[in-house]
């Protein structure tokens, strides 16, 4: 009881700030709490326990658009690229404590590191973000970058802020329950940012009870 009048406390208190102009961020609630200080998240024991249906519509995009190369921007250990994505030409993108474990298991697989101010990639025909963008500290430079490795289509994912947690849950107003995560977006938050960068064609949620949410974007030309 008295932590359910906490949490109601505090949706109060971020109502006020948000009454009082309290800024917005990347396009989340004023009143939101965003965690400054970045925590490695080491996923290479997984396979496709989550986002499975993410990297299944990139399959389907690539086999109805003919793609021919394919990025995966922070594909953790890399099973989902393999296994849904291996017939084409493929570049995975991690961090240098995850490239290790890559390239010792994929190594007939291209693997990669490239800060997001690189802009000398070539830019692929389709990339993939998924579950990402909410491990990272300014999510402007995470786009940034998305934008300059494609020149047709982007797939990504995050998890549902309001899917994960109840509706006065104190997750609700940041930041999230993983230290992992630096925040997390509502629906329409997530499509209101990603719509800032690109054309947002597809918004859904692609498991029935999972709290993913995927967009698919087409790049836009100058």
């Amino acid at each position: 009881m008295k932590s359910a009048m906490v949490d109601l406390a505090m949706h109060g208190l971020a109502y006020a700030k948000e009454m009082m102009g309290a800024r917005s961020e990347y396009s989340i609630r004023g009143g939101y709490r965003h965690r400054s200080q970045y925590c490695y998240f080491d996923d290479t024991s997984l396979k496709d326990e989550y986002q499975k249906e993410v990297y299944l519509c990139a399959a389907e995009i690539a086999r109805a658009e003919g793609v021919k190369t394919v990025y995966d921007v922070g594909c953790g250990s890399g099973y989902k690229l393999v296994n849904y994505l291996g017939e084409y030409d493929t570049v995975g993108f991690d961090v240098p404590e995850t490239l290790e474990f890559l390239r010792s298991t994929y190594p007939q697989r291209k693997w990669a590191h490239a800060p997001f101010s690189d802009r000398t990639n070539p830019p692929a025909h389709l990339v993939v973000c998924s579950d990402v963008i909410e491990h990272v500290l300014n999510p402007d430079e995470l786009m940034g970058f998305l934008l300059s490795l494609s020149d047709r289509y982007l797939v990504l994912s995050t998890p549902d802020r309001e899917r994960e947690y109840s509706a006065l849950s104190r997750f609700q107003l940041g930041p999230p329950h993983t230290e992992h995560h630096m925040r997390e977006w509502s629906f329409k938050e997530f499509r209101r940012y990603v719509g800032r960068f690109v054309d947002v064609q597809e918004h859904l949620h692609p498991h029935p009870t999972h709290a993913t949410q995927m967009i698919v974007a087409t790049i836009r030309k100058p």
